[in-house]
């Protein structure tokens, strides 16, 4: 009884805050609180289609999204000297919606423009912003100027804007680029000049993915450590393709059409901690030169694909691997040398249900694993025999190692 009367006692301590804040200074439409370290000023979803006049001027995150605002007037943020972070996100603004200086307030860094009607990067924003939210628009090119003014943007979205194409040099001022996500775009090999992302030196992640790419970047910066080439068009991983690339953690490559991972593919990729080849064409088999250079890699995910062998020794450069995912693949058959856990003494779990697994004497030793492996092999209720005839159809969970026999 005590305990609910100290919550109630503090559920109305906070709600007393907040309209203590809101008071008369905050605009009728919208709410003022204290949320996350800042003074915020909520709008959004309240159908106004000018910024509301009254907002108390020591806000510092102001959502205006999800609106009908078509215009942002010279005086309609004056005076909000500590405003930091503005979102603007889905409304109706274009090119023309914003007056010249009208965002020239020292301290905004932060804007959200996504979901509105811009066919390319806006010239009024403040000189000083650092992220810039505009996905959902339709900058079809983006241009070459297109950040001029804006040297100093850690932080791009370009999601979703119907892009065909960018225009050579359209990233070199972004001297501290960090993370640039451009998914979800109509961009080809031919769409993106050699040499895009060469001045941007501090990159760190890099998303191009379900674009219409078929060849990955000749040049990249050796900052990065994401690199997500998701649902491309990309067929073959050649050799070599990432010495240039030391500081990469992750790597991504899933829902494409990779059929091939040559020989020494990843080599160099010594920081690697995530491959993600999911529900690629995998078909080639995995060679004990695949993953060459992969030492660090903690987690490999190589499901739904087609891989039908994994040689001796293709695991061998995973030391330091802890999750292997191999599950829905064309593997009838393995051998147990090449999960000897004297080359990759890590590995904890093991997923490989979903594959055609011919249950006989040879794959007993598998079986076996289940039972008394330092690795866990998971949901053997979905692994399940396709042969011999008297086992097509039984789940490991249910059979023993004495079932996995062969003719006498």
């Amino acid at each position: 009884m005590a305990q609910l009367y100290h919550l109630v006692i503090l559920f109305m301590v906070l709600i007393t805050a907040e309209a203590a804040y809101r008071g008369p200074a905050c605009p009728s439409s919208c709410r003022c609180l204290h949320f996350e370290g800042l003074q915020s000023v909520y709008c959004n979803r309240t159908g106004i289609n000018a910024v509301p006049s009254g907002i108390p001027p020591d806000t510092q995150l102001l959502d205006l999204s999800e609106n009908n605002i078509e215009r942002i007037a010279l005086d309609d943020l004056k005076g909000l000297k500590y405003l930091q972070e503005l979102d603007l996100s889905s409304n109706r603004l274009d090119e023309s919606s914003i007056e010249s200086r009208a965002l020239d307030l020292t301290k905004l860094v932060t804007i959200d423009l996504s979901f509105n009607l811009y066919k390319s990067i806006p010239k009024s924003l403040p000189a000083n912003i650092s992220k810039l939210w505009f996905f959902n628009n339709n900058v079809q090119i983006l241009k070459s100027d297109s950040f001029l003014n804006y040297t100093n943007l850690q932080y791009v979205d370009l999601s979703n804007n119907n892009m065909v194409a960018i225009e050579k040099g359209a990233f070199d001022p972004l001297l501290f680029l960090q993370t640039l996500y451009i998914p979800f775009n109509n961009l080809t090999d031919e769409s993106i000049p050699p040499g895009t992302f060469n001045g941007s030196t501090n990159l760190q992640l890099l998303s191009v993915r379900f674009n219409l790419l078929q060849h990955m970047f000749k040049y990249l910066p050796c900052s990065l450590q994401y690199l997500d080439y998701v649902g491309n068009k990309i067929i073959t991983i050649p050799a070599y393709s990432f010495v240039d690339l030391p500081n990469l953690q992750t790597l991504s490559f899933w829902e494409g059409q990779v059929t091939t991972i040559e020989d020494n593919a990843f080599f160099g990729l010594s920081k690697l901690k995530i491959l993600d080849m999911n529900m690629d064409k995998l078909s080639s088999a995995i060679t004990n030169n695949t993953f060459a250079g992969l030492t660090n890699l903690q987690t490999c995910y190589m499901y739904s694909n087609s891989i039908s062998r994994l040689d001796i020794g293709a695991l061998y450069h995973f030391t330091s691997l802890s999750e292997l995912w191999l599950q829905g693949n064309k593997m009838s058959t393995l051998r147990p040398e090449v999960l000897d856990v004297k080359y990759i003494p890590k590995l904890s779990q093991l997923y490989i249900d979903s594959n055609p697994w011919y249950c006989d004497c040879h794959l007993r030793w598998l079986r076996e694993k289940v039972d008394k492996a330092p690795y866990v092999i998971q949901d053997t209720h979905l692994i399940v025999c396709a042969g011999p005839e008297n086992l097509a159809g039984k789940a490991w969970d249910v059979l023993k190692p004495s079932d996995f026999v062969c003719p006498s």
